[in-house]
């Protein structure tokens, strides 16, 4: 195999990892990140060039994979960014497995490789689907601001969360931001303990993955730091589904 097939083999090979990821584990993303962080992916090719020990090339594809996944799916916190991980070589390993198997049967060519991938992934995918609902219910939401701005948030679907916003009727779902300049107004809410209020405000719009569009959605925002997601979806939506 020659050089410049190599690497486009191996930009490939990257954003179908980080892809099936994204689809696997309802992480909301761009493509233009997945394509840059493939590109990151390539910073990898470096170790053919210079005569690195084992545990030198290990530490360095870590670092990179490392990057790859910081920058495609941005960090939330230590527990996401290891599950992230994980199943980032998870996918690799088995992509590496069926590398194995092609080079053996003597099929490691460029264009077969090319052939089989979309097979290779589809079974994958279909191979740990009911795993992935099995992790937790999430969903990947983007909200759509007034000012023009978007939110990519990693949702998580919650029973307990069947607030209904009492002047329009909007189903309230609650996200983790103190940044967000919008025309707030405040909701009561009643907890086991107390009664309070929750500032909210209108978005232009909510997709939710799964759900569809929706525009009877109000966004609640709280300064408490959720782990594993930053969006508490309103559990109402699912007995519309």
């Amino acid at each position: 195999m020659y050089i410049d097939e190599f690497i486009i083999l191996n930009f490939i090979i990257d954003y179908i990892i980080l892809s099936s990821l994204s689809s696997i584990l309802k992480l909301n993303t761009t493509n233009k990140r997945i394509l840059l962080s493939s590109l990151i992916g390539e910073i990898s090719i470096i170790s053919l060039f210079f005569n690195m020990n084992y545990l030198l090339y290990f530490l360095f594809q870590l670092i990179v994979s490392s990057l790859m996944i910081l920058f495609c799916f941005k960090y939330n916190d230590l527990k996401t960014f290891i599950k992230n991980y994980i199943y980032y070589y998870i996918i690799s390993f088995f992509l590496g497995g069926c590398l194995y198997f092609m080079k053996d049967k003597g099929l490691l060519k460029y264009k077969y490789f090319l052939i089989f991938i979309p097979l290779i992934m589809n079974i994958f995918k279909r191979f740990i689907y009911n795993l992935k609902n099995i992790l937790t219910l999430k969903y990947r939401v983007t909200v759509y601001l007034n000012n023009g701005k978007i939110l990519y948030l990693n949702g998580l679907m919650d029973t307990g969360n069947t607030l209904i916003e009492p002047y329009s009727n909007r189903k309230v779902i609650i996200i983790s931001n103190k940044k967000i300049k919008e025309n707030f107004y405040y909701v009561p809410i009643k907890t086991v303990s107390n009664n309070s209020l929750i500032k909210c405000f209108n978005p232009k719009k909510v997709y939710i993955e799964g759900i569809g569009e929706r525009n009877d959605i109000s966004v609640g925002v709280v300064n408490e730091k959720f782990i594993g997601f930053n969006c508490l979806l309103n559990y109402k939506l699912m007995e519309e589904i």
